[in-house]
């Protein structure tokens, strides 16, 4: 099980870095409570640092020692902070490299401004082992995506001087929306050194970032199929990891808890330990999610099994050739000249420049419709609405044969319509299966059926609904009865409104929301691109 089962599936993992990792190499590095104490010294309290913290904890007695801690720094850090800019707008305090009309202007935090500046200058400890360091090294390189709760550039800035490798990296929560293809990515969801004010430390920062946690485990959930997830550098007793274990917990399917507990490592520190002796923890008040602990002192031999895993190309490489031939697609495509795209293993590095000047490309990848990254529901349906086509007809009539039950509304008329069905080589089960969604809810009339005969009422605009004052779901469903009658325009206004609610609703289960907003998406799309007719085919099955 567990280090052993992810070498022999030999997949990529996702690899989560707490500051248990930077404290591990790096010179005198703060944890969250010593980062804390340096501030609280430099804001004239008369109090004892820890006094003060046991004072906050005493607080929230009725909550677990875990907890108590949190909320304890937490509050210190409210504290400290707004202690810390007054006295800099008072000009008692000088914060490197920021004035006080900056300051006020960017409103950034002075606090945070100094954390980026205390954070950004780091080395390497004098008693590192360099075995060790250099194995850890290639497995991060390894590593599918990185996720980690630091504010620093340690883990980037290492990849990037060690390899030729250039990962992406995004900052803070709106980073789990952007468009991008789960390779080669590193994800600082506590914000950057590079961007002070992404920084979360405070009571009002982690308020923000807990309204939108699910979307990290989300992000990761899509990416889970194959790849296993691994944690370094966090205790059991640190709430950030608790969280995260939670949301998966609360996502993942029942199953065999060693299947389960196979797809998430936790590896945590235990002094001078050079066993690696696993266990399966099944944790209660983590929604009972299984996992694999591993209390050691030796991760020399953790790092250097994990970077035997090799999938023929590194995931730098496979997010860097999977956007290359989106661009010939797109490029050549848009100008009527896919035909002449083919494939050369020459010229890689210069491929991108050359796509821009109009060269003609060399790319074995044989059809004219090529797809490059399997969709999840919500890229499926941003994509479906924006009609950015990323995704090949076949690909998208496979995913939505297989999402879900029969009566799962996905919008998918245009590419039923308007394609060939016998020319996409789609399997003759998943055809079978899009049948029944069909026969489910491929008219305007049979979708309309399942909206409650109460919401049947005409109206001939979303505004004159909106009058009505009626809940979420009636206010959707009304709209979607009077399809007919509503220009497309208000149409298109109105998904702008509720589709970022449903993105968030469907990362973590389906709602009434999910369920009406599903509804008004396949009825517009029905209205707009015609009722579907059901597949006749006797092709045997694939």
């Amino acid at each position: 099980m567990g280090i052993k089962n992810i070498i022999q599936e030999n997949h990529y993992p996702i690899v989560f870095i707490g500051s248990g990792i930077e404290k591990r190499y790096l010179k005198d590095f703060p944890n969250w409570t010593s980062l804390l104490e340096t501030f609280w010294n430099q804001i004239g309290e008369k109090r004892n640092f820890f006094g003060f913290i046991h004072q906050l904890t005493k607080k929230y007695k009725d909550e677990n020692a875990i907890t108590q801690d949190f909320l304890a720094n937490v509050e210190a850090a409210s504290y400290i902070q707004q202690k810390f800019d007054d006295l800099f707008f008072e000009e008692k305090i000088f914060v490197k490299d920021l004035t006080l009309k900056n300051a006020q202007e960017s409103r950034i935090s002075p606090f945070k401004k100094e954390i980026s500046n205390l954070l950004s200058n780091y080395e390497l400890r004098d008693d590192i082992n360099e075995g060790e360091f250099q194995f850890f090294v290639q497995m991060i390189e390894k590593a599918k995506m990185i996720i980690t709760t630091n504010y620093d550039t340690f883990i980037e800035d290492l990849i990037r001087k060690n390899s030729n490798q250039n990962p992406h990296v995004f900052v803070g929560k709106n980073s789990l929306f952007d468009s991008n293809n789960g390779w080669s990515e590193i994800y600082h969801i506590h914000g950057s050194v590079n961007d002070p004010t992404s920084i979360v430390i405070n009571s009002d920062d982690y308020a923000d970032f807990n309204k939108n946690s699910i979307l990290i485990s989300a992000k990761i959930m899509s990416s889970m199929i194959d790849s296993p997830i691994i944690f370094f550098g966090y205790s059991m007793t640190d709430r950030n990891v608790r969280q995260v274990l939670d949301d998966f917990g609360s996502q993942l399917p029942q199953e065999d808890p060693r299947k389960s507990a196979n797809r998430i490592l936790v590896v945590e520190y235990e002094k001078n330990e050079n066993k690696i002796t696993e266990q399966i923890v099944k944790d209660s008040s983590l929604n009972h999610l299984n996992y694999i602990l591993i209390k050691t002192d030796n991760y020399k031999d953790i790092f250097k099994q994990l970077s035997t895993i090799n999938e023929g190309a590194t995931p730098y490489e496979v997010r860097k050739f999977s956007g290359l031939i989106r661009k010939i697609i797109v490029q050549h495509g848009q100008s009527g000249n896919l035909n002449s795209v083919l494939v050369t293993p020459t010229q890689l590095d210069t491929l991108s420049k050359d796509i821009d000047q109009g060269k003609p490309i060399v790319v074995a990848l044989g059809d004219k419709k090529y797809f490059y990254v399997y969709p999840d529901t919500i890229s499926y349906i941003k994509d479906y609405i924006a009609n950015t086509t990323n995704y090949a007809p076949g690909i998208a009539l496979s995913f939505v044969a297989r999402s879900g039950n029969q009566s799962t509304k996905i919008p998918f008329a245009k590419y039923w319509n308007n394609t060939d069905k016998l020319s996409l080589n789609i399997s003759h089960k998943d055809l079978m299966r899009l049948n029944k969604k069909i026969e489910s809810y491929g008219t305007i009339d049979k979708a309309k059926k399942s909206i409650s005969k109460l919401y049947r009422i005409p109206f001939s605009s979303i505004n004159e609904i909106k009058q009505q004052k009626y809940p979420i779901g009636r206010e959707i469903d009304t709209i979607a009865w009077n399809i007919e009658n509503i220009s497309n325009e208000e149409i298109e206004e109105y998904l702008k409104e509720i589709l970022p609610d449903l993105y968030k609703t469907l990362v973590i289960k389906s709602t009434g929301f999910t369920s009406c907003t599903r509804r008004l998406l396949v009825i517009r799309d029905l209205y707009e691109n015609g009722d579907m007719i059901p597949y006749n085919s006797t092709k045997k099955s694939q």
